[in-house]
């Protein structure tokens, strides 16, 4: 980084005390942890969007089906014209 820049944020306490935290544990200061953190970021936006979608749904699971065929299409267009045409005739 060629400049600093002052930055002054309000967070929750419990986010501070958690970034404080993290900071001693890495062994850096509180303004260095969250730096690193923000560039993070911005840096890879593809995992930590991968990271967010397991983390908010961690048990579901996603049933992927075949399409339809050809003949299923035409078997439904045919209901669907029929349900049509006796729900105009109510």
């Amino acid at each position: 980084m060629s400049e600093l820049s002052t930055l002054t944020i309000k967070i929750p306490l419990e986010l501070k005390e958690k970034v404080r935290a993290a900071a001693t544990t890495g062994e850096c200061s509180l303004s260095a942890e969250v730096c690193r953190r923000l560039a993070d970021s911005f840096a890879a936006p593809a995992a930590g969007q991968s990271k967010a979608v397991e983390i908010d749904s961690p048990e579901t699971t996603e049933v992927v089906e075949a399409p339809l065929s050809q003949k299923e299409l035409r078997k439904l267009r045919q209901l669907l014209k029929v349900n049509g045409k006796n729900g105009k005739k109510k």
